[in-house]
């Protein structure tokens, strides 16, 4: 759902165009001054900014022109307002980087299709970014494992050659065997790795989901500093569940990205904690599914930013790509599943990854 804060001092005229954006399936955010626009601004993430030009306390122009000069802020689109008769405001605002004008007394119809315009725009220039960006990754990502592949090949190839030569004795179980075991793991994570950049659609097989879940939950503890802080993965898994249709490469993306934020928010709150990974299988929406719950004991999300979390870009950290989870969930939805969120009592916040079990056929 896209998001418009209305920055306007008159509550007739904000509360005309709450009613037109509501209607038309936005979330409206709400400010009478402009002097804490930028402020609500970050807070909010909107998709649309509609800005009167004559405010209490400075002028729309200002107000514009501090928004483009914030990093954070200075890619949404902004609507102006002015009155009829007011022809000159136009130009202003246009060159203080105003996106479009609007007349307040403009019909209902018009308004909303002008803020759609730039709500459509901003997604797109967004996901244009985030297609470059993970371009980029891509890239040099498939140059690195490149690079691995080629002596971890001969690595093994070689130690595979010994074990031909040497036959089977103790000496060779003990020295060469863990040699072929730990080269023929990487060479598995090698292929994940690719498997999260690859473009392209993702190649569904039936996969069991112990073992991936497993993985990432070894991946994330090896790579995670404890200098920054205590976290522990338990994974509790019934001893049975059904194979679901992944992609097991890009399934580990989602969980590290996902562990990664969990662990972010439990050190934020304190210097230690837990993330919990379960999974049980359900009956929705006529089909099975596999249910993998990933839940923390940090302080939740802010309920503010919990409808927005998969778009692209919005991000409630500091310096965050606001990208991770958007990716992440649309990764589950090429998978034919979901990703959802929700905060737990008495805190933390659990997302929990909807995946179609296998048929048969499969």
């Amino acid at each position: 759902m896209s998001a418009v804060l209305i920055v306007d001092d008159s509550p007739a005229d904000r509360a005309l165009f709450r009613t037109i954006l509501i209607r038309g399936g936005f979330t409206v955010h709400e400010l009478p001054r402009g002097a804490q626009a930028v402020e609500r601004a970050r807070e909010t993430r909107p998709h649309v900014i509609v800005l009167d030009v004559n405010l209490p306390d400075t002028d729309g122009f200002a107000v514009c022109r501090a928004l483009r000069a914030d990093p954070f802020c200075g890619g949404i689109p902004v609507l102006m307002l002015t009155v009829q008769g007011q022809e000159e405001d136009v130009a202003a605002g246009l060159e203080a980087g105003a996106d479009d004008y609007l007349v307040k007394d403009a019909p209902s119809s018009l308004i909303l299709a002008r803020v759609k315009r730039l709500a459509r725009y901003r997604q797109m220039a967004t996901i244009s970014v985030l297609n470059e960006q993970l371009a980029q990754v891509g890239r040099l990502m498939a140059g690195i494992v490149h690079e691995i592949r080629g002596p971890l090949a001969v690595i093994r190839g070689n130690a595979e050659l010994m074990r031909m030569t040497l036959g089977e004795n103790e000496t060779t179980e003990r020295w060469i065997e863990p040699i072929i075991r730990n080269a023929q793991l990487l060479q598995v994570r090698l292929e994940h790795l690719m498997a999260t950049v690859r473009t392209g659609p993702p190649r569904l097989v039936p996969i069991e989901v112990a073992p991936f879940v497993q993985e990432s939950a070894d991946l994330f503890m090896k790579g995670a500093d404890p200098r920054l802080g205590r976290v522990s993965v338990e994974v509790r898994l019934p001893d049975s569940l059904p194979p679901v249709l992944a992609d097991a490469g890009r399934m580990i993306q989602v969980m590290l990205n996902l562990y990664s934020n969990a662990r972010e928010a439990i050190l934020a709150a304190n210097p230690h904690g837990t993330i919990t990974t379960r999974a049980e299988t359900s009956r929705r929406d006529d089909r099975d599914w596999v249910k993998i719950e990933i839940v923390d004991d940090g302080p939740g999300v802010p309920e503010i930013h919990l409808d927005r979390i998969f778009e692209p870009f919005y991000t409630t950290k500091e310096g965050g790509s606001g990208y991770g989870l958007y990716l992440s969930s649309e990764i589950l939805r090429e998978h034919g599943g979901r990703l959802t969120a929700c905060n737990l009592e008495p805190g933390g916040a659990c997302f929990t990854l909807w995946l179609p079990v296998a048929s048969l056929d499969e």
